[in-house]
C-alpha cells in the first residue's frame, strides 16, 4: 500500500524552485524521471527530488497545467528525518515567493534598495526606479 500524498502548489518555475531548494540547503536531483522513494520501496517519479538523507524522498511532479505537485511519503519522512510537512511547505512557499518577487522586480528594471525580515516573518522589500 502506497503512503504517498500529493499537494498541489502554485510553483511553476523550475529554476526558481531549484534556487529555493538551494537557499533552504536541500540536496536535490533534477531530471525528467527522477525516482521518489517511499514506503517499502514504493516509487513515484518527479522532475525535482530532494534527498532527505533517509530512504524517503520529497519530490515535485510537473502537472498538465505546468505547476508542480509536491509528492512524498510524509509518514516515512517524519519518522526518519527532522522534516515536517507543514513547516517544510511554509518555508518552501515563503522562500519561493520571495525569490519570485525579487526576479520580477529585477526584470522590470527596478533597484532593490533594502530587504528586511519583520518580526512576524514577513519580508519587506523596498524598491525604486533606476535614474
Amino acid at each position: 500500500m502506497s503512503h504517498f500524498t500529493r499537494v498541489q502548489t502554485v510553483i511553476r518555475d523550475q529554476v526558481l524552485l531549484e534556487d529555493t531548494l538551494r537557499q533552504l540547503h536541500h540536496r536535490y536531483q533534477a531530471g525528467e524521471r527522477v525516482p521518489i522513494r517511499g514506503y517499502r520501496g514504493n516509487t513515484e517519479y518527479g522532475q525535482v527530488v530532494i534527498d532527505t538523507g533517509s530512504q524517503y524522498d520529497i519530490g515535485f511532479q510537473r502537472q498538465p497545467d505546468e505547476t508542480f505537485a509536491l509528492c512524498a511519503d510524509w509518514w516515512g519522512v517524519r519518522g526518519n528525518t527532522q522534516l515536517r510537512e507543514e513547516s517544510f511547505t511554509q518555508a518552501l512557499n515563503r522562500t519561493y515567493a520571495h525569490l519570485a518577487v525579487r526576479k520580477q522586480v529585477l526584470e522590470q528594471g527596478l533597484i532593490i534598495e533594502e530587504e528586511r525580515v519583520l518580526e512576524n516573518g514577513e519580508i519587506e522589500i523596498l524598491v525604486c526606479e533606476r535614474f
